[in-house]
């Protein structure tokens, strides 16, 4: 698909398409975990659903939520009704107005404004009697008990069947993966160009901040910049340090987004020339991280890729039982519209043995670094699981560890 937008030329991301395909998985995955009504506050969910985006300032509030029946269309809770009316044609004008924040309703009784709505939708389609999933209610026991006290009996987490919904991408979804890598590839290299004695690692985010907001990023949070000593053990934020001379300075930009698609991608530079043991702790992370890649496949399982990774905490100077401090050493996880998605595994056996399936889209990120010492590396590559391999989505130089000369 050689561009992003339809044009008279290309036909670009099939967005209706895209909607389509979203709405069918989720009624299947409904059907499969018995769900008849499913309400969702979870924005990637919402999103996945509706196509509608729940800025920040919902988020946390809970402002937005959909009503799916597993027969009908699918109703949306927003702001600014009237725009999206005019804006989501496909929403059939089934959207109705926001009426509080409902991680403030602390009551049943305060539920009621929603529930005259929810209790609505569910009779218009003769659902009384049947299932309802609810999924990402910070308040799911009052809001269930507001919903018994409307007579409904019967009602189920649905946050695995979300999971599994979204676990298989269509083409459409993963060209906005693909693109959310490349505005990443480009955030790099103007993250390569900032890395210098003097900068600091919140400037270095800056740089890339201002490339993702420039190239089309709908949604960028904070992603992880540490160096030096902050990178052994693994911190995951990012300060005020400043680097300095051959200071090792990886950056992991988990916060890019395009069309609400994200990527999960580290890599990892030195500030001047790598010295010889930077170099081979790098290609000692690269090696771990292909090794779990190269047997990937629609077909095998999570386990078949955990395997080929360290099978105790020694590996990394650790006692055999302190699995939880090295965990995060080597772990893959689904990507898609929220960071971290089905499944996610690492040793010892963390996430079973799921079977992989064409149309996933993964994450795979190592570290190594001796326990005690001054510093560590942090790899990373995104990949679709095919029928016979993988296709690999993030392109920035990962064959040595990068020098930033100054």
């Amino acid at each position: 698909m050689p561009t992003r937008l339809p044009s008279d030329r290309y036909t670009g991301i099939d967005y209706p398409r895209m909607r389509e395909y979203r709405l069918n998985r989720t009624r299947e995955a409904m059907k499969q975990f018995g769900i008849d009504v499913l309400i969702t506050f979870e924005a990637w969910d919402i999103r996945y659903i509706t196509g509608a985006y729940v800025p920040p300032a919902v988020k946390w509030p809970e402002g937005c939520f959909v009503v799916l029946p597993i027969n009908g269309d699918p109703y949306l809770c927003a702001f600014s009704v009237d725009s999206l009316k005019e804006e989501m044609p496909w929403m059939k004008g089934k959207i109705f107005p926001q009426m509080g924040i409902t991680k403030l309703l602390f009551t049943p009784e305060a539920w009621n404004p929603y529930m005259d709505k929810i209790e609505e939708i569910i009779k218009e389609h003769g659902l009384e009697d049947g299932v309802i999933g609810i999924d990402g209610s910070s308040n799911e026991l009052i809001m269930c008990k507001a919903l018994e006290n409307r007579g409904f009996k019967k009602y189920i987490d649905a946050k695995e069947c979300m999971f599994q919904a979204r676990k298989i991408k269509n083409e459409d979804e993963i060209t906005c993966i693909k693109e959310c890598c490349a505005i990443a590839e480009a955030a790099f290299y103007e993250i390569k160009k900032a890395i210098k004695p003097g900068v600091t690692e919140c400037e270095i985010m800056g740089a890339g901040m201002k490339k993702l907001y420039e190239l089309g990023c709908d949604e960028v949070f904070e992603f992880v910049v540490s160096s030096g000593p902050r990178t052994n053990p693994i911190r995951i934020d990012c300060t005020d340090r400043i680097i300095r001379p051959g200071d090792i300075v990886f950056v992991d930009i988990n916060g890019a987004s395009f069309q609400g698609y994200k990527c999960c991608y580290y890599r990892s530079f030195v500030c001047g020339k790598a010295t010889e043991e930077q170099k081979e702790v790098f290609r000692e992370a690269r090696d771990m991280m292909y090794a779990a890649m190269d047997k990937i496949k629609a077909g095998a399982t999570t386990r078949d890729l955990c395997e080929v990774w360290p099978d105790s905490p020694t590996y990394w100077g650790y006692e055999p039982d302190e699995w939880d401090k090295v965990s995060p050493h080597a772990v893959g996880h689904g990507i898609g519209l929220s960071l971290h998605e089905f499944p996610l595994f690492s040793r010892p056996g963390m996430g079973g043995d799921a079977v992989l399936e064409e149309g996933m889209v993964l994450a795979l990120e190592t570290w190594c670094g001796k326990k005690g010492g001054d510093f560590g590396i942090r790899v990373e590559e995104n990949v679709v699981v095919r029928k016979d391999g993988y296709e690999l989505l993030t392109k920035f130089p990962i064959d040595e560890l990068i020098e930033c000369p100054f």
